[in-house]
């Protein structure tokens, strides 16, 4: 039997995999690029599900459509919808891209390690166990340490908020089995919905005045590529390579963030600050079970891996 890595599908979901995590570890970048120059929070988030639920709209009612599968929408929409985003934009203005591009991933590892362990029985191994606790002394090590001070304080706590309410609908996706397109389409369209009340009360005005440079690339960036084509980037990646491999490469993520908020926006972290971000990375990396070693030849034939959502 062939190597699997060796083959084209292999490569292809590699690629999926890592452009997935390229679009998400770039996002802390962009937004915090918009709300620091001329865009508010409130806009981004009407930009992101002006396009995303207008997009994503005929999906949304694939399937059974019941009151209760709605409901649970309802619920998955305020965790990962128009009240998240809102919360986790308002942050970037408070504290750098890239402890909102280490902080959220390292949050919602740390919750859903006690999550899975407490409510759903999955035994929390040593392993996962360090990996936790090196997250844990690496937000600690933020909060102490941020050159902003209470400022950044505030952003960072912010992103944990928003860590937590990402690491609940994680945890409420893994409790209600569901088609993950159908979801992603269900919660955008509550969100633009969401989107449509703060509009009727005042929030958001002056959106027209906004640059239409900065109106087309976040617009781009957080309703087409984050939303929609990050989305199916990773579960296309999850269908050929397994959910365990492409988990590992998303773990990439955060560490795309830091550099590119180097980068782009010359942000230096102090010595604390860095060896915080360092140690949550590494706690993710632990907590996944990366190893520094070659990956084993898989027992499962590429033809027998999962479909893409």
């Amino acid at each position: 039997m062939k190597d699997l890595k060796a083959s084209p599908s292999t490569s292809l979901g590699i690629l999926c995999g890592l452009g997935a995590a390229l679009i998400w570890g770039a996002w802390p970048v962009v937004t915090s690029i918009g709300v620091k120059e001329s865009i508010t929070p409130v806009q981004v988030v009407m930009l992101r599900f002006m396009v995303a639920g207008v997009l994503l709209a005929p999906f949304a009612f694939r399937g059974p459509s019941s009151l209760k599968g709605w409901g649970k929408a309802l619920v998955l929409a305020i965790c990962a919808g128009t009240p998240y985003t809102l919360l986790v934009t308002t942050a970037f203005q408070h504290a750098p891209a890239s402890h909102g591009g280490v902080v959220i991933p390292g949050t919602v590892m740390f919750l859903s390690l006690v999550a899975a362990h407490v409510w759903l029985g999955d035994k929390l191994t040593r392993t996962r166990a360090f990996g936790g606790f090196m997250i844990t002394l690496g937000l600690a090590a933020l909060a102490g340490g941020a050159a902003g001070g209470v400022e950044t304080l505030r952003g960072d706590l912010l992103f944990m908020a928003g860590g937590v309410m990402w690491a609940s609908y994680t945890f409420l996706l893994r409790h209600w089995p569901m088609d993950g397109l159908v979801v992603a389409s269900r919660v955008a369209v509550i969100s633009l919905i969401f989107v449509g009340i703060l509009a009727t009360f005042g929030f958001g005005q002056g959106l027209m005045n906004v640059p239409i440079k900065t109106i087309m690339v976040q617009g781009l960036w957080q309703g087409v590529l984050s939303a929609i084509v990050a989305l199916v980037m990773f579960n296309r990646a999850v269908g050929i390579l397994g959910s365990g491999r492409a988990t590992i490469i998303n773990a990439l993520t955060p560490v795309i963030a830091v550099l590119l908020s180097f980068f782009i926006l010359g942000e230096i972290p102090t010595l604390i600050e860095f060896a915080g971000l360092l140690t949550i990375m590494a706690g993710i990396a632990v907590a996944l079970g990366i190893r520094l070693k070659r990956l084993k030849k898989p027992k499962v034939p590429a033809t027998q891996l999962p479909e893409p959502l």
